[in-house]
C-alpha cells in the first residue's frame, strides 16, 4: 500500500520540479515543493477514493483540492 502511494507522488514531484527548473533560472523554493507535494498527494488520494467519495461528487473535497491548487500556484508562481 505504501509503495503504491509513494511511487506516483514521487514521480509527480520529480516532474513538477523538473518542469519548474527548466522554465526558470533558479530552483523552486521549499514552499513551492511543499505545496506541489501536498497537491499531488491530494490528487492521488482522490483518484484512489472509492466511487461516490471522489472530489467531483463531494463539495468539501472539491473545495479542498481547489485550495491546494491555489496554494501551489501562489507558491510556485505559475
Amino acid at each position: 500500500m505504501t509503495t503504491r502511494f509513494v511511487i506516483p507522488v514521487t514521480a509527480a514531484l520529480v516532474c513538477i520540479i523538473f518542469i519548474a527548473a527548466c522554465d526558470s533560472k533558479k530552483p523552486p523554493t521549499p514552499a513551492c515543493v511543499e505545496a506541489a507535494r501536498l497537491w499531488a498527494e491530494a490528487l492521488d488520494t482522490d483518484q484512489r477514493a472509492p466511487e461516490g467519495e471522489k472530489a467531483s461528487e463531494i463539495k468539501i473535497r472539491k473545495d479542498s483540492l481547489a485550495a491546494l491548487e491555489d496554494r501551489k500556484v501562489q507558491a510556485c508562481g505559475e
